[in-house]
């Protein structure tokens, strides 16, 4: 059976127990409430009977009364009131009324008038009498505060039930009225459901939600979706095993992660975000993509966030750069040692041997002065190599790159890696490099060390300065003075220094001074 006639079926059926259950309960509650009414009314006669001075002097006085005068009377209130019989009977049963004359001083039938004469009781009774099944009254006659008989009204229970059930009838199209409408709404309920679940029978859901855990499961990226809420609803191993989540975190607020950086952007704006990389920890990089999920009507209803781990990429990437910077190194090297071959072999050629030699131990004593620098003092391999492949550009160039002798890195800030420490480093140094003048004139100075809990970096150079209209934007993706350049390599420093809660300062005074302070360590609410 298909969902939309399951649901219509189940939705009249308790449709018609509900409204027959209690059309049922009415009708019965409803007779009981009518038929006292119906008792009430034939007592008030029977009592407006009883009280007739008429009736209270013939029992007294039967001598001096006329039968035929009591009879008329209280059939004329007999057909007044529209009942089947009025008797009036004495102490010992007899009838002194009745609508057939014959029945005139017999017992009165039915066996429910003892009550009235032994305890002087007013009553409503059912029995069956000379006239036939019949609810009847009764109420005794006082007189002098003694009783001298008691009068008997009733009316057939056929009669009595007619009219009850001609009252009843009245409710009838409004119970026809509420199953039409009931099943009306049953129908139009159904579509509503059917249409938003696409038309979709519960197998084919279950179905497509099986294969959709099975995609899920199977892709190699992370994802992660939330609701509109901002809490997570779903996601896959990938993401489990690279953000470490648990089935504890399902229906836990993003927020109270340290990912849900566009998110809450995405749940109010709905716009698609990718591309975006995060640090969420030391070691762990992951690069994010953020889809809007919206419903028929273009509301915004969540989001899914899916990532992929770039730390592993970043290390591949990084041992790929080395090498390509330990070539661009040995070629500047290269080029630099054979420029110093060339200018010793000419002083020899010319005789100046007091000059080559004083040439030869210039050269040996600088290259002795930052190998022991770089390997005394500069404990990280990765950015001492950093520092030999820029000194040696530097002397390419014709630049004058000077490492403080003071220099000192014990050690790396808690939460920034080595590959990061290099970036910012090289990017500042880059562009000084880029800066300076090529002709002999230009200087860069470089000093790293420790104060107090905090790494210092300082790069100053004696180029033309950053322009005016530059400073403001500088950390800017894009903002770039360079032909060809994409213009990322500060906002990266930016970034990188701002996720380890460090500082970065710059000042233009013949030159560019830049001053970097990264805290060795911070808290965790840091």
């Amino acid at each position: 059976m298909k969902l939309k006639t399951k649901i219509t079926t189940t939705v009249i059926g308790i449709l018609l127990l509900t409204i027959g259950s209690i059309s049922i309960l009415s009708f019965n509650q409803m007779k009981i409430v009518l038929k006292d009414q119906f008792g009430r009314n034939l007592l008030n006669i029977a009592n407006s009977v009883s009280m007739s001075y008429l009736v209270k002097n013939y029992l007294t006085e039967k001598n001096q009364i006329d039968d035929e005068s009591l009879n008329n009377q209280i059939e004329a209130i007999r057909i007044k009131t529209k009942v089947e019989f009025i008797v009036v009977m004495d102490m010992k049963g007899i009838r002194y009324s009745h609508p057939t004359k014959s029945k005139i001083g017999k017992n009165f039938e039915g066996g429910d008038e003892k009550r009235v004469l032994t305890t002087g009781e007013e009553y409503v009774s059912e029995a069956n009498g000379s006239l036939g099944p019949s609810l009847r009254v009764f109420t005794p006659i006082i007189k002098d505060g003694k009783q001298i008989g008691a009068v008997a009204i009733g009316s057939p229970i056929a009669e009595v039930y007619n009219e009850i059930y001609l009252k009843i009838d009245s409710f009838i199209p409004f119970i026809i009225l509420g199953l039409i409408l009931g099943v009306i709404a049953a129908t139009l309920l159904s579509s509503n459901i059917k249409k938003a679940i696409f038309g979709l029978e519960p197998e084919e859901i279950a179905l497509i939600l099986k294969e959709k855990e099975a995609v899920i499961e199977s892709v190699t990226e992370g994802i992660i979706a939330v609701d509109k809420k901002g809490r997570v609803t779903l996601f896959n191993r990938a993401a489990g095993e690279i953000l470490g989540l648990t089935s504890e975190d399902i229906g836990c607020p993003i927020t109270n992660l340290s990912y849900e950086h566009k998110v809450s952007e995405v749940l109010k704006l709905g716009k698609y975000f990718e591309n975006i990389e995060m640090k969420i920890r030391p070691g762990l990089t992951i690069f994010c993509k953020y889809n809007p999920l919206k419903n028929d009507k273009g509301e915004v209803i969540g989001l899914v966030m899916n990532f992929r781990d770039l730390t592993e990429v970043k290390k591949m990437a990084e041992e790929l750069t080395g090498i390509k910077k330990m070539t661009c190194s040995l070629r500047a090297q290269n080029h630099e040692f054979m420029n110093k071959l060339h200018a010793i072999s000419g002083m020899i050629q010319l005789g100046e041997y007091t000059d080559a030699v004083k040439f030869i131990s210039t050269v040996s004593k600088t290259r002795k002065d930052i190998s022991s620098i770089l390997q005394g003092q500069i404990k990280n391999v990765y950015i001492a190599a950093l520092l030999l492949s820029k000194y040696n550009k530097a002397e390419e160039a014709r630049i004058i790159f000077e490492i403080d002798s003071s220099c000192k890195l014990d050690e790396l800030p808690q939460y920034m890696r080595e590959d990061e420490l290099g970036s910012v480093i090289g990017n500042l140094i880059e562009n000084s490099l880029d800066a300076v003048s090529t002709n002999g004139n230009g200087f860069v100075h470089f000093k790293i060390f420790k104060l107090k809990n905090e790494l210092k970096i300082q790069v100053n150079d004696n180029g033309p300065g950053i322009a005016t209209e530059m400073k403001d934007k500088i950390y800017e993706i894009g903002t770039t003075t360079k032909t060809g350049q994409r213009g990322v390599g500060m906002y990266i420093v930016k970034k990188i220094i701002d996720e380890a809660r460090g500082t970065i300062e710059f000042s233009v005074n013949n030159g560019t001074w830049w001053d970097i302070s990264i805290p060795l360590e911070r808290s965790i609410r840091q």
